[in-house]
């Protein structure tokens, strides 16, 4: 997951995240909830750390709905 970018993989997530097919959109929480556990395996304050990687690369109403899924 790092080799390709977890940036590309939630800006892509994201993305999906609004597709009209229920499968991408499927794909993209899978993909959200690995991201999240690759991200924060090694920190203490989880939903902190992950607030603030979708804050700073993303647009804010994708970094909304990343910051939710997750939650």
């Amino acid at each position: 997951m790092k080799e390709f970018g977890l940036v590309s993989l939630t800006k892509t997530a994201a993305e999906l995240l609004n597709d009209r097919l229920p499968e991408a959109r499927e794909a993209a929480r899978a993909i959200v909830a690995s991201a999240y556990e690759a991200l924060t395996e090694n920190e203490e304050e989880k939903q902190q750390e992950w607030q603030s990687f979708c804050q700073s690369n993303l647009p804010a109403i994708h970094a909304q709905a990343m910051i939710k899924l997750v939650s």
